[in-house]
Order: C-alpha cells, then sequence, then structure tokens
C-alpha cells in the first residue's frame, strides 16, 4: 500500500482495487496524510489545497464509517488552518447538503456524517 503514502489521492491506483481494498487504501492514505499535513510546508498544501479539499469532500458521499469520517475531518481542520481559508464556506455548504439529503428511512440509520 505505498502508493497511499502522498499528498493526493492516488485516482488511478485506487480505481484499480476491489471494494474492501479501496476502504483500506482511503483509511491509510487518511493515517498517512494526518501525519504529513502538519509538517508539509504552507506553498505546497495551498498549490494542491483546492484538489485535496475536494478529494476528502467526496469521500463523505461514500458513507464511510467513524474512524474515517474523523481522519476526513481531521485532516480538513488542518488543511484550512495551514493553507487558505477561502473555500471552508462551500466545504461547510457541501456537508450541510449531505445532511439534508440524508431520509430517515432504514437504509440510511447507520450514516452520519
Amino acid at each position: 500500500m505505498e502508493l497511499a503514502h502522498s499528498l493526493l489521492l492516488n485516482e488511478a491506483a485506487y480505481s484499480q482495487l476491489g471494494e474492501f481494498q479501496k476502504a483500506e487504501f482511503i483509511f491509510e492514505w487518511l493515517q498517512f496524510l494526518e501525519k504529513l499535513l502538519p509538517v508539509t510546508s504552507r506553498a505546497d498544501i495551498r498549490e494542491n489545497q483546492k484538489k485535496l479539499v475536494e478529494q476528502l469532500t467526496s469521500l463523505l458521499n461514500s458513507s464511510p464509517g467513524p474512524p474515517t469520517r474523523r481522519l476526513v475531518a481531521k485532516n480538513l481542520a488542518v488543511l484550512y488552518s495551514t493553507g487558505d481559508t477561502f473555500s471552508v464556506y462551500q466545504t461547510i455548504d457541501k456537508c450541510n447538503e449531505l445532511i439534508r439529503s440524508k431520509d430517515d428511512s432504514p437504509s440510511y440509520l447507520p450514516t452520519k456524517l
């Protein structure tokens, strides 16, 4: 899983994995990102911030489990505190849209944001 060790998600490697391997790949990438973001230069973060925010918010659409949600939240917090805050309100709006789009049917009950 060395392919998960980069600032941005390796989408080519991710698309070639099976369903369970994808979840493991995402979790490992998020753990690596949690360690990498605090030591990455602000210039590198700002250069990749837009794509990174897109990748992190798109993970929320797949209804990840609690550990993955926690890592996404931590990484977004570090990303916005280190990089630019210009898109923080767009990210909050996306989260609010996800909450509103979920219904209370039994299929969505185990899904949290």
